[in-house]
């Protein structure tokens, strides 16, 4: 049995949150520091955490799912 859609849900924003604090948070993307006035310093670090915490949350779920769908027998 696959991911319900709920966690296929809470997967997708997971993913797609983490990605954008570790990736697309930077300049010279529209939405980082420097664009809206904050500069740059210690907020970039905590916004990496957060998107590494992020990520792995979602390969959690993903694990986890994988592992609870692979121990029922079909």
């Amino acid at each position: 049995m696959a991911m319900s859609s709920s966690r296929w849900a809470l997967f997708a924003v997971l993913v797609i949150v983490g990605l954008y604090f570790l990736v697309f948070h930077m300049d010279p993307l529209p939405g980082n520091h420097e664009a809206i006035g904050l500069g740059k310093g210690q907020a970039h670090i905590v916004h990496d955490v957060i998107g590494i915490v992020l990520l792995v949350a979602a390969g959690y779920i993903w694990y986890s799912s994988r592992k609870a769908t692979m121990a029922k027998p079909a």
